[in-house]
C-alpha cells in the first residue's frame, strides 16, 4: 500500500450559493486548471465497477481501511480520451492509477467481454482483468457531474467544485451521449473536494474556515449513487 502516492482528500457538502461565494474566494489564490479549457468546467462520466456481492459498496459504507475501486472515466462525453482508473483510499487519503483505453477495449470492458490485446503501458488495465475474473467485477453504475477545477502550486493542492451530480444505471450505454439520470443531492446541495499532497497553504485553510455553511463529509459519490438506485 505505501509504495502508492497517497494525497489527502477533503470533502465538504454546501449550498448552491455557498459554492459560488467559495468559489470566488479561490480564484483570488488559485488558478484555473489548464485542462478545464475556455469555459472554465467539463463534463466526468465515470462507470464503477464491483463485485456480484458488491464488495467495494459495503467496504465504503462501513469505512473500511485501505480499499480500492476501479472506474472507467470519460470527459465531456467524448470518447477521444478514456482513462480506467484503480482508486485507493486510506483515511482521508487517496491514491490513484491510471491507463489509457481504446474505445474498443472500452466497449468490450463495458459488456463483459474479453479484451485480448493489452498493450505496453497498461499494466493496470491488465491487472483489473485478472481481478475482474478472481473476483467477478461486474459494470454496476454510471456517476456524472460537472466539474470546475481549480489549483495552488504550493502544496499540489487541486480544489474542484462539483456541481449537478447524477447516476444513471444504464451501464450498456456509458458511451452514449444521452442517458437517462437522476440528481442524488437535495435541491441546491452540492460538493467541495480540496486535495493535496503533505501540506495545505495557510491562503487555503482561511478560505476554508471561512466557509461556515461548509460541512465536512466522508461523501462517496459511487456509493451515494448505488445507495440511491437501490432504493
Amino acid at each position: 500500500m505505501e509504495a502508492f502516492q497517497y494525497r489527502h482528500e477533503l470533502k465538504f457538502l454546501c449550498s448552491e450559493s455557498a459554492l459560488y461565494l467559495m468559489e470566488d474566494r479561490v480564484k483570488c489564490i488559485c488558478r484555473p486548471d489548464r485542462h478545464a479549457g475556455p469555459e472554465g468546467a467539463y463534463v466526468i462520466r465515470s462507470l464503477y465497477f464491483d463485485t456480484v456481492d458488491d464488495d467495494c459498496l459495503y467496504e465504503n459504507i462501513s469505512g473500511v481501511n485501505g480499499r480500492k475501486k476501479y472506474r472507467i472515466r470519460i470527459y465531456n462525453n467524448s470518447r477521444e480520451t478514456i482513462r480506467l482508473e484503480c482508486k485507493r483510499s486510506l483515511g482521508d487519503r487517496k491514491a490513484k492509477e491510471t491507463c489509457l483505453l481504446t474505445e474498443e477495449q472500452c466497449e468490450r470492458l463495458v459488456r463483459g467481454a474479453d479484451v485480448r490485446d493489452v498493450a505496453e503501458g497498461q499494466e493496470l488495465l491488465a491487472r483489473f482483468l485478472a481481478e475482474r475474473s478472481g473476483r467477478l467485477l461486474r459494470p454496476k453504475v454510471i456517476v456524472e457531474y460537472t466539474r470546475n477545477p481549480y489549483v495552488h502550486s504550493i502544496g499540489n493542492v487541486r480544489i474542484t467544485f462539483d456541481r449537478d451530480i447524477f447516476s444513471s444505471p444504464e451501464v450498456e450505454r456509458f458511451l452514449e451521449k444521452d442517458i437517462s439520470r437522476r440528481g442524488i443531492l437535495r435541491p441546491g446541495e452540492q460538493l467541495l473536494e480540496v486535495k493535496y499532497d503533505e501540506v495545505l497553504p495557510a491562503a487555503i485553510r482561511e478560505v476554508l474556515a471561512g466557509g461556515r455553511q461548509l460541512r465536512r463529509t466522508s461523501f462517496s459519490k459511487y456509493a451515494l449513487c448505488r445507495v440511491y438506485g437501490l432504493r
